[in-house]
Order: C-alpha cells, then sequence, then structure tokens
C-alpha cells in the first residue's frame, strides 16, 4: 500500500519536472536564495535596527537575495560546470588547456542555461517517472523503460523550450 501510495507522488513529482522542471528549477532558486538571504539579514539587522526594522529588513532581504540568486543562477550553474570541466581535464591535458576548456564550458553553459536546464530536467524528470513505475509494481522490459526515457525526454523538452 505504501509503496503505491510512494509510487503515484513519485509519478506526480516525475511528471511535473518533466513538463515544467525549467520553471519549478528557478522557483526553488529563488526561494533558497531568499531564505539564506533572510535568515542572514535576521542575525545581522537586530544588532542595528529596532524590531519593526529588522522584520521589513527580514522581508527585504528575501527579496533581494532570491532576485540575486534568480538572476545568478546561469553564471552560478556555469561556475559550476567550468569547475568540474577543470576538475575532469587538469589531468588529462596541459593546465593551460584546462582552464581554457573551462571557461568555453563556463560561457557555453551561460549561454545556453535555459535550454541545457530544460533538457536535464526533463531528463531527470523522466528517470523519476521509471522509478515510480517501479515503486507502483509495474515490470517493464528494458528496451520500454529505455523507449519511456526517450520519449518523455523528448517531449518534456519540447513542451519546456515552447513555455
Amino acid at each position: 500500500m505504501i509503496e503505491e501510495i510512494s509510487g503515484v507522488v513519485l509519478l506526480v513529482l516525475g511528471l511535473a519536472l518533466t513538463f515544467l522542471g525549467r520553471k519549478l528549477v528557478k522557483v526553488l532558486i529563488f526561494l533558497v536564495g531568499g531564505i539564506i538571504g533572510a535568515f542572514l539579514t535576521f542575525i545581522l539587522a537586530p544588532s542595528f535596527l529596532s524590531p519593526l526594522f529588522t522584520y521589513l529588513a527580514v522581508i527585504a532581504g528575501f527579496v533581494v537575495f532570491g532576485l540575486l540568486s534568480y538572476f545568478l543562477m546561469p553564471f552560478g550553474f556555469g561556475l559550476i560546470a567550468g569547475l568540474a570541466a577543470f576538475l575532469l581535464l587538469k589531468g588529462l591535458v596541459s593546465l593551460v588547456l584546462a582552464v581554457i576548456l573551462a571557461i568555453v564550458v563556463l560561457i557555453v553553459v551561460v549561454v545556453l542555461f535555459n535550454k541545457i536546464l530544460s533538457v536535464v530536467t526533463a531528463f531527470v524528470g523522466s528517470l523519476v517517472v521509471l522509478v515510480a513505475l517501479g515503486q507502483m509494481g509495474v515490470i517493464l522490459p528494458y528496451f520500454a523503460k529505455l523507449a519511456i526515457l526517450v520519449i518523455l525526454t523528448i517531449l518534456g523538452s519540447i513542451v519546456q523550450f515552447k513555455t
């Protein structure tokens, strides 16, 4: 019984991630950045402000940090991808080439961020759907799983590109 319920929940979450993933990620990044900003403001503001202004500052901190997180998200993910590329390549190629390729990766991720995020969230959502089907007791052959994965990823990417 629990497996079926968790399977249905996973199925709904997987489909939401497949078809709405880019928007969900952006909302989550805004909320996480906002919560961090509100928390930091809540810690620092009482030293300088009265309680009423502290609460107003916390709200302002939430909004400001949330917006900063939202607008700097492509650069942040680009930095992460560039660093990962550098760490993977530094032992394989010269240090200068590893740095140059890492910068190229950073630029590509920043420029193509929305497209990359759409495909990645569609793919991850499709994987969650497959896990949900397994959780609900649906036994599929490997080629069917692969077909579902490919079809959902393509459909989810198309839907996200159009919205």
